[in-house]
This record gives C-alpha cells, structure tokens and sequence, in this order.
C-alpha cells in the first residue's frame, strides 16, 4: 500500500542548494556576484547549486543591462 502525501512536496535540495537558496529567499532578488560571495563557496560547489537550483525551478538567473540576477521562481 503507497504512503500517503500531504500537500505539495518541494525538490530535495543538497548543502549547497540550501546555503544559495536560504540566502536568496530572504531577498527574492539579487546581483548573481553578490549572491556568489555571500555563500561563500568555491567555484565548483556553486555552479553545482545553482545548476540544481535552476533544473528544479527553485531559481531562475535573468540578464539584462545592469547584469545577471538571480531570483526565487
């Protein structure tokens, strides 16, 4: 017999998704070197949560004529 789920369920996020995702809530909207370098993580470990971050819907990086942005979806 399958378990039943209560309300919608969100994507499962990894340390790094919720370090980027927990910062970016809190402002909704943010400056893509901003964000970078207030989660603090080396290269690798943010493109991996922002790539996550954006595959699951979570975020979405915009461009336009002041720079990339990062926004909660």
């Amino acid at each position: 017999m399958k378990p039943e789920v209560f309300g919608k369920q969100g994507p499962t996020l990894t340390e790094n998704e919720k370090i980027i995702f927990d910062i970016l809530a809190k402002e909704e909207s943010m400056g893509l070197s901003e964000l970078k370098s207030q989660a603090g993580l080396s290269g690798k470990q943010w493109d991996k949560g922002i790539k996550g971050l954006t595959k699951n819907g979570v975020a979405k990086v915009t461009k336009n004529e002041e720079g990339l942005f990062v926004e909660v979806v």
